[in-house]
């Protein structure tokens, strides 16, 4: 992974685009690290390749190849690699899809480790993938059916239960943690208190402090330092500026504090870093700090899954959209 990867500055609610279909989105993606952020779909992903660890609650779930998560709708997760290289196909299915014909599932178990007798569960999710990677007309509808099919077949083992006081409450938390992200991400260079978000939310800073806690797994203070030292970071890859520039763009104090925290999370000081950036391999920590993750192109999508299928599932039936 270099240094092209792409690399956001904020803990955030995340807005996804279903651009081929109106309520299902898929990607293929390398993650060295993915910071803390929730969404209104649900995502279902499989471990194509190596291995990463999912954070929820602050629960680790310590994923292998093979491996299917789940986080449900306005779950708060993350990801760290801890440099091992990884291949996730994820599937982020809007509530559109099943609101109509069915109630809006939270499954209790976020972990699914592979197991020979779902054999049926993986052949679903290889028929959703190819219908939507294909390009044959309709498909489309094919890959939508196939997701309900998914959903279904992930109610007889991941522990499912009904409950929409829980859904409403998430999505109200949801709401809040992306505004709380978006005012610390649009003012991280100012001098921004707790007390300037509890004003924001009309709440105490007493609830706020143990929110943010609980959301993102860190105090209000680490979770600014995370935002600010993110957008550092961005600059020194992308400008030249000096360090007492950058410091001041990103909103810390001085380049002491700045280089402190620097080298806890890189392990090297900034000076250094630079003199090597072409060199080094990103992350150098195991905390998911800020998000760095790569693409698979859509015209590599198909290719990507039918090498994979036919390295690890040649035996079981699977059909083939050209």
């Amino acid at each position: 992974m270099d240094l092209n990867s792409i690399k956001t500055n904020k803990t955030e609610y995340e807005i996804i685009r279903h651009t081929k279909t109106n309520s299902l989105a898929m990607l293929m993606i390398e993650i060295l690290s993915r910071s803390v952020h929730c969404h209104s779909d649900l995502e279902i992903g499989m471990i194509l390749e190596g291995n990463i660890d999912l954070v929820i609650d602050n629960e680790v779930f310590k994923l292998n190849k093979n491996d299917i998560y789940i986080v449900n709708r306005y779950q708060p997760h993350s990801f760290y690699s801890n440099k091992h290289h990884n291949k996730i196909v994820i599937f982020l299915i809007n509530h559109a899809l099943y609101k109509n014909i069915g109630p809006d599932i939270i499954y209790k178990k976020n972990h699914i480790v592979y197991d020979e007798k779902n054999s049926d569960l993986y052949t679903t999710i290889f028929e959703c993938a190819m219908c939507y990677a294909s390009e044959i007309a309709f498909t489309e509808l094919g890959a939508g059916a196939k997701a309900l099919d998914l959903i279904y077949k992930l109610s007889k083992i991941a522990d499912p239960f009904i409950d929409e006081q829980s859904t409403k409450q998430s999505r109200s938390k949801g709401k809040r943690l992306q505004r709380i992200t978006d005012y610390m991400s649009e003012h991280h260079s100012e001098n921004i208190t707790l007390e300037d978000i509890a004003n924001l939310e009309s709440l105490s800073t007493y609830y706020i402090s143990h929110f943010i806690k609980k959301m993102t797994g860190t105090t209000f203070t680490e979770y600014l330092n995370n935002i600010r030292f993110d957008h550092a970071f961005s600059l020194l890859n992308k400008t030249n500026l000096r360090i007492s520039d950058i410091c001041c763009e990103a909103g810390f104090s001085d380049s002491r504090y700045l280089n402190r925290i620097f080298k806890q999370k890189m392990g090297i000081d900034i000076q250094s870093y630079r003199k090597n950036i072409d060199k080094i391999e990103l992350p150098l920590t195991d905390q998911p700090y800020m998000t760095v993750q790569n693409h698979i192109s859509q015209s590599k999508f198909m290719s990507e899954l039918e090498k994979y299928y036919e390295e690890n599932f040649k035996e079981c039936y699977f059909f083939n959209l050209k």
